[in-house]
């Protein structure tokens, strides 16, 4: 592989990671990780939903079934855990750019030396 050719693929691997990472922060922005709080008012318990929206904390009234309110934090939990794991993805994903980006300076270095 030839030192042009090799700069050519990896402007194009950097651009297309840039439009992952563009892509997967929107997905993060629009579903934010969210947790269930209780409140106790005069011997009966309440339950609230609780997530950031445009950076402020939003709370939600769920009502005070605790049947309902198990199943749906069982739920939460597992999008938490997934929203985790695209996290952890995005965090590799950053760092793959980052060590394509000194890979392609370093070649286009080269390329002009030759």
């Amino acid at each position: 592989m030839s030192i042009e050719s090799n700069i050519n693929y990896l402007d194009y691997e950097i651009s297309n990671n840039n439009e992952r990472i563009t892509l997967i922060g929107k997905y993060l922005d629009e579903n934010p990780s969210v947790s269930i709080y209780k409140r106790n008012v005069n011997q009966k318990t309440y339950y609230y939903k609780k997530y950031r929206k445009d950076g402020k904390s939003v709370s939600e009234y769920l009502g005070s079934d605790n049947d309902k309110i198990d199943s749906l934090l069982e739920e939460i939990q597992n999008k938490n855990l997934e929203r985790k794991k695209i996290k952890e993805n995005l965090k590799k994903l950053k760092n793959t750019n980052l060590a394509l980006a000194k890979q392609l300076k370093i070649a286009r270095r080269s390329y002009v030396n030759a």
